[in-house]
């Protein structure tokens, strides 16, 4: 693996100079505003070019597409001076993670405003800040070749974590643009049975004339994460003193006991992807005139006739060389999952001999779409689409044989028998839907903008299902900087995904068509969402708050099965986002307050808050020093448990997780085109007295290590 590395990291030097040399829920079926909200901002790239604060003006700019229509809207790229080495870690992907102490590991949100629909494939959703998706997949505009090559580590020998990850694009003249991405993580894991390994690439372009217009890209990924359960004692991290051997604690992590050994989950997939329009307009002549003097026309479209299909392909493994069947015993009743001397019978399900259990899905989808555009005449406002999607899904899973019985206490019996030797090995499942839906937006202009989408299944599988998003927004200037006002909202009514209705394993069998499965059928789940948000850029405030209401919610329970509540339920958040600078000094400060109205259910910090405090300062007048601290934490509460064997985030009642300051130091630097940091992780580790750093029930975060980054862009 080590070799494997070196000679991806040589790839990427050779491709860049080779380039320099020449001048991303799977919200199935739905849709998401607020990643083309937040990208409105334009951010200077100043490492790129120091006065690109306008878009039009930078030599390379990004922007993302609206995965049904393709509409485009601008992204900000991965190039700010400071806090590089911030931006690096696992904590930077939410105010509040819970995540298995490796970088690449399974990992959830704890902010609940930020979960995201559950894709028909469930055990992908655990990697959803790392697999590339139609609806955080950039395009270039890169008027000169651009690469950015980041390369990460962190601890050492057999416990380092490393991260590999690049772009590489270039325009071929003014309207084709192509490119290459990857991302690679490999870590060891400071843990017993802790490391994992993804690798992930896309390869993308683009052509943009007057007429026609297409986005196309291919996606690849293939995750393995070592399986341990978590540890069976929480207190070799809180108290390792009562663990001590011949009166001296053990300082080897890995010695820590976990729930089992040479175990894993590998999770594929891939997904091809294809946006195109024809637009239908005229041209306008300019008052303006190129060199010769003749005036300049512009293409300005009046309609545009769209067409977008996407695939995508899953499959999923969970396999151990130990027989691990001990450690899923049926509980006796009132027991836990958690309290090995309360198991009684054992819960294993089907005739394999040992644990191989594999599911996999494909999904099609086809959107034909009609635009009538914004802005073709001085009264022409707005712009409207309707469109019409067909979908097409394919799941996979082990058959049901007959003469088992599937019982969730006893699964099928210490020596279950067919009743025919000639039983299937798998069943398919089909679903087909159709849905209708259309956008009405308003996107030009400052003072007012709008955005409006809906869609309907009106055949198929997911009859009845329906999202409507909205969103409304003003800018206008306060005290000489901007400001901004925006209020949006969503109504769904949305079909459970595939694989919490069904499933077939080992140690989890829950199909509502099996009679003495007890599993009963879900319905549609409900939620209806209003929140709103203000920015001042003179103050460097933002303030966030909203509502969520929700009829049946579904959930894993302790048991580590699909459950569904039929009544009410709310969260309200609201969150704060507070930055001070003055000169060299900076003070970043950002939290968040949730209520759930049944904590059971929805368990939440109710505190959420993350702190950065920092001076910086140049050196020789071209080495640019970030020297600072940051801190994130939370309120205690019963965070989930992550069950390996579904790959899931479920319900627990035993432990309380939190009142944990994890503490960084860090010092990054930016000299030209080029950033680098050192950074001391987990420094609470060192000086906290019984420290619980724990991100969620059984997973500690890691220990104190030195983690080291660089970066490069080529832009020339």
């Amino acid at each position: 693996m080590k070799y494997t590395l070196y000679y991806i990291v040589a790839f990427w030097i050779v491709a860049a100079g080779m380039v320099s040399a020449q001048g991303s829920r799977g919200n199935r079926g739905g849709f998401s505003l607020s990643s083309r909200a937040a990208s409105r901002t334009e951010i200077p790239d100043s490492i790129l070019l120091a006065d690109s604060g306008a878009l039009q003006s930078k030599r390379v700019s990004a922007y993302r597409l609206t995965s049904s229509i393709g509409d485009r809207y601008p992204a900000p790229m991965d190039t700010n001076h400071f806090n590089f080495g911030n931006s690096t870690l696992a904590e930077a992907r939410s105010l509040g993670t819970g995540y298995l102490a490796n970088l690449g590991s399974p990992i959830q949100t704890k902010i609940f405003s930020e979960r995201r629909e559950a894709r028909d494939f469930i055990f992908a959703d655990a990697y959803d800040y790392y697999i590339a998706t139609p609806e955080n997949a950039l395009y270039y505009d890169a008027k000169l070749p651009y690469t950015n090559i980041m390369f990460t580590q962190s601890g050492a020998s057999i416990k380092r974590e490393d991260q590999l990850k690049g772009v590489l694009t270039w325009n071929f003249g003014k309207k084709v643009n192509m490119g290459g991405e990857m991302d690679y993580i490999y870590s060891r894991g400071q843990y017993n049975s802790n490391g994992n390994s993804l690798l992930s690439y896309r390869l993308f372009g683009s052509y943009r004339g007057d007429k026609y217009e297409l986005h196309a890209y291919l996606s690849n990924f293939n995750f393995v994460n070592y399986e341990n359960g978590g540890m069976t004692n929480d207190e070799y991290i809180t108290r390792p003193e009562q663990f001590d051997q011949g009166g001296r604690v053990s300082t080897d992590i890995r010695t820590y006991p976990v729930r089992f050994y040479n175990t894993w989950n590998r999770v594929r997939g891939k997904q091809y992807y294809l946006s195109h329009r024809y637009n239908l307009g005229f041209y306008r002549e300019l008052k303006k005139t190129d060199g010769e003097g003749n005036p300049i026309e512009v293409y300005v479209p009046v309609s545009s006739i769209i067409h977008t299909v996407e695939y995508e392909d899953n499959r999923r493994r969970f396999i151990s060389n130990n027989n691990i069947d001990s450690v899923y015993l049926a509980p006796a009743e009132n027991a836990t999952v958690y309290n090995p001397n309360q198991r009684l019978l054992e819960n294993v399900f089907g005739l394999d001999a040992s644990l191989n259990d594999i599911a996999s899905a494909w999904n099609l989808k086809n959107t034909f779409a009609l635009s009538l555009r914004e802005g073709f005449q001085d009264w022409v406002k707005f712009g409207l689409t309707a469109f019409a999607r067909f979908e097409k899904r394919k799941f996979k899973l082990p058959a049901t044989i007959e003469g088992l019985v599937y019982d969730r206490i006893t699964g099928s019996g210490e020596n279950p028998e067919p009743a025919s030797l000639n039983y299937p090995l798998s069943s398919l499942y089909d679903e087909f839907s159709t849905y209708l839906g259309g956008e009405l937006s308003k996107r030009s202009g400052s003072l007012l903008t709008y955005n409006a989408t809906g869609e309907f299944c009106l055949v198929g599988s997911d009859l009845g299902e329906f999202r409507i998003n909205g969103e409304l927004s003003s800018r206008f200037t306060l005290f000489g900087k901007e400001a901004s006002i925006k209020a949006n909202g969503y109504l769904r009514n949305v079909t459970p995904a595939f694989y919490q209705r069904y499933n077939h394993s080992r140690y989890f069998w829950w199909d509502p068509d099996i009679q003495g499965n007890n599993t009963s059928k879900l319905k549609n789940t409900q939620q209806f969402y209003a929140g709103g948000e203000v920015h001042l850029a003179s103050t460097g405030t933002t303030l966030q708050a909203g509502m969520e209401s929700i009829q049946n919610h579904v959930y894993f329970d302790a048991t580590g099965y699909p459950s569904q509540y039929g009544s009410n339920l709310q969260v309200i958040t609201a969150r704060v986002k507070q930055d001070f600078t003055y000169r060299g000094f900076g003070w970043e400060n950002e939290a968040a307050w949730q209520l759930s109205s049944d904590k059971d259910l929805i368990p939440l910090p109710q505190i959420s808050a993350c702190s950065n405090i920092y001076v910086h300062f140049k050196l020789a007048k071209v080495l640019t020093m970030q020297v600072g601290a940051d801190v994130h934490y939370h309120t205690k509460y019963y965070a989930p448990y992550y069950e390996p064997a579904t790959q899931q985030f479920q319900l627990q009642q035993e432990k309380k997780i939190g009142n944990y300051p994890l503490l960084n130091g860090y010092v990054n630097f930016h000299l030209k085109q080029a950033r680098f940091f050192v950074m001391g992780y987990n420094l609470g580790a060192l000086f906290i007295d019984q420290p619980e750093y724990f991100s969620l029930y059984h997973y500690p975060l890691n220990p104190m290590v030195l983690k080291m980054g660089i970066s490069v862009v080529f832009n020339n």
